[in-house]
């Protein structure tokens, strides 16, 4: 057994939560990992995790150690591959964060690609509309929707999101249509509470800026549930143009305020800064990257 070996477990592990899905992988018994991870605790001379009868927790070494670890895996796996004249496959686990509504419409064509080009790559997705942490969580990757906050992540815009303001003519019926952004006030508004403010919503037009306060009965998280309660008559919302579009083509919606515009959201890939990327991630960001003009607005940046 070597520290390489031991290496490859401990990466396994941090990435699989625990020692049986690492043994699984490494297609080994659970007590060589045992075997290993000790090793490698010995080497360094630090506890790499807690255990429990309940869970495998990772003790803030581990998670020190573990970004380099996976750097040094990946420049011996090229080293033994310009050896043997071979070109580095990608292999292991790719852990990804999608938005969960526009992830299910538009990157599992993506995810499909990437499977068949790279089968020695198991991809985790992890559905989710809140902006989880990459480095916590074990992310390489992730795409979001609206713009980011300063951090150490690195990003790639791929490109923007149309949004309408819309509402069912069930609900208007009846009821005094909006002519202005103020207006809204009187209304049932859908608020998507993943925005921050949640209850302002922006508009312009060619009298400039408009910031009006919105307030009505259901909040939502998730883009797909504030569509279907649009389409329950529920009130007024901002939706993605994914799930605006259909909607107002077939009448079921209607736009509200057509002489005032929502802004489009930007669209990125980010994942943690560090000099290295691994193989796996960098060829599904470059799938991404080249996939992106079927699903957003405007052209990505360039590399």
């Amino acid at each position: 057994m070597d520290r390489i070996d031991a290496l490859r477990a401990f990466v396994r592990v941090m990435e699989g939560g625990s020692f049986s899905a690492a043994a699984r992988e490494l297609a080994i018994g659970q007590p060589a990992v045992s075997k290993r991870i000790a090793l490698l605790e010995r080497e360094l001379g630090v506890q790499l995790f807690l255990r429990t009868t309940r869970r495998l927790r990772p003790t803030p070494e581990a998670e020190r150690v573990y970004d380099l670890a996976r750097q040094i895996l990946g420049s011996f796996e090229e080293a033994r591959a310009r050896v043997t004249e071979a070109v580095p496959r990608p292999s292991g686990l790719l852990r990804v964060s999608l938005p969960s509504s526009f992830g299910r419409r538009f990157l599992m064509p993506v995810v499909a690609a990437f499977v068949r080009d790279y089968p020695e790559v198991q991809v985790d997705l992890r559905f989710s509309e809140r902006f989880v942490n990459l480095v916590e969580e074990g992310i390489e990757l992730a795409v979001r929707i609206g713009s980011l906050e300063s951090s150490s992540l690195v990003a790639r815009r791929l490109g923007t999101m149309r949004r309408h303001l819309v509402a069912s003519p069930t609900y208007l019926h009846g009821r005094p249509a909006p002519r202005t952004p103020a207006d809204l006030a009187a209304h049932h508004c859908i608020v998507y509470s993943r925005l921050s403010p949640a209850d302002e919503w922006t508009f312009e037009s060619e009298h400039g800026r408009h910031v009006a306060r919105v307030a009505g009965p259901v909040m939502v998280d998730d883009a797909d549930a504030m569509q279907d309660a649009v389409l329950r008559h529920l009130g007024i919302a901002i939706l993605p143009e994914w799930n605006a579009a259909e909607g107002l083509a077939r009448g079921a919606l209607e736009p509200v305020l057509p002489d005032y515009s929502v802004a489009s959201l930007p669209l990125h890939a980010i994942w943690p800064e560090q000099q290295w990327m691994s193989l796996r991630a960098r060829c599904f960001l470059d799938l991404l990257v080249q996939s992106a003009p079927g699903f957003a607005g405007g052209a990505p940046e360039p590399a």
